[in-house]
């Protein structure tokens, strides 16, 4: 597998809050991605996708390369998720200029026949075949609540003033709701995590287009950073790329 990250200020935030981890190849072939946005003001939000990510990140790094079946590694990430959730919870009651702090994140556990999707929030991951690009995580925003239950229309989405609103986050309350999933994949199809700094400003038809213009991974992770920020950079802009294909 191919695989690249990139992680971008973007054109009007003077902090990054995102926070991404991409692994190497492990000894089974396997990679762990992890994304997460962070929110609740000045350096809060900096701090919760922070810590959200490193203690994910040390719970499931070593088990990634075990030879769990997919329903014990989703229970383990599930797990770790949960963690996360209590660090940064307790962090933001324990801290004042922390209070209501909170994060979005996705992470992938990836293989060659497939993806573990764990996520909270409105970062996303795509994939992307030869014929269409396949959103595989669930916007938990207010925006799409009310799109899904048809009280706004699809164009009423794209700039309704709260469409900042997230309806699920990790850290915001003691519990936390984690939605999982496993999906499988062919060769040449490829996988994108993104924070709504790239899903605000360009459209799904323009990844899928991106994604077929360019030849690698790393070609494509620097085309979308560029795309987001000619489209005004309103956000922090993070992806990380996988293609599933040899290097």
């Amino acid at each position: 597998m191919l695989a690249a990250v990139r992680s971008d200020v973007g054109k009007i935030r003077k902090i990054n809050e995102d926070f991404t981890f991409l692994s190497n190849l492990y000894s089974n072939g396997k990679l762990l991605a992890i994304l997460a946005d962070g929110m609740g003001g000045h350096l809060a939000g900096e701090v919760a996708s922070k810590i959200a990510v490193e203690t994910i990140l040390s719970e499931i790094d070593p088990l990634v390369s075990s030879n769990f079946s997919i329903e014990q590694m989703g229970e383990r990430l599930k797990e770790a998720i949960i963690t996360a959730n209590s660090k940064v919870y307790e962090y933001s009651i324990e801290n004042d200029g922390c209070k209501g702090m909170g994060t979005t994140v996705v992470t992938a556990i990836i293989s060659q026949e497939g993806v573990l999707l764990a996520h909270i929030g409105d970062s996303r991951a795509y994939i992307i075949d030869q014929k269409r690009i396949k959103q595989l995580t669930n916007d938990h925003s207010l925006v799409n609540e009310l799109l899904r239950n048809g009280q706004i229309t699809i164009e009423e989405a794209i700039d309704h003033p709260q469409k900042n609103i997230l309806t699920r986050a990790l850290g915001t309350d003691k519990k936390v709701e984690i939605d999982l999933s496993y999906i499988n994949w062919e060769n040449k199809d490829t996988l994108v995590l993104c924070s709504d700094g790239l899903t605000n400003q360009i459209t799904d038809q323009r990844i899928f287009t991106e994604v077929h213009n360019n030849h690698s991974v790393e070609e494509l992770a620097n085309g979308l950073l560029t795309l987001a920020n000619e489209a005004g950079g309103d956000d922090n802009i993070s992806i990380i790329v996988v293609r599933n294909e040899e290097g």
